[in-house]
């Protein structure tokens, strides 16, 4: 089944800057195996991609990232995570960022 990849990066000012630019080495539109949930029938690793980005707008407060998955067998798409409040200087979220077994990773967005 092919899982379809949806990242909204918003500022809280809501003002987007010309070359505003997420990147990823671990993604390319569509989740890997590697960012599929693992449960209700999916056998997936649950890993978070490393993202970053470049460019923001001046105004930027902060950051929010989510990862939604419209084609999950939910009938209203999945939710795989949502990460927001990011610092303005905050420029990456390395890879399985969120991992509540990792407390590095958990306060790396603060740092």
């Amino acid at each position: 089944m092919k899982k379809a990849l949806s990242i909204l990066v918003l500022s809280s000012s809501f003002l987007f800057s010309q070359g505003f630019t997420l990147k990823s080495e671990t993604i390319s539109g569509q989740l890997g195996i590697k960012q599929v949930f693992n449960g209700f029938g999916c056998t997936g690793e649950n890993i978070s991609p490393k993202l970053s980005w470049e460019n923001p707008p001046k105004k930027t407060k902060s950051f929010a990232i989510t990862m939604y998955d419209p084609d999950a067998p939910t009938g209203s798409g999945w939710w795989h995570w949502i990460v927001f409040d990011i610092p303005k200087d905050k420029k990456e979220l390395k890879e399985s960022f969120g991992n509540k077994e990792s407390k590095e990773i958990v306060q790396s967005v603060t740092k």
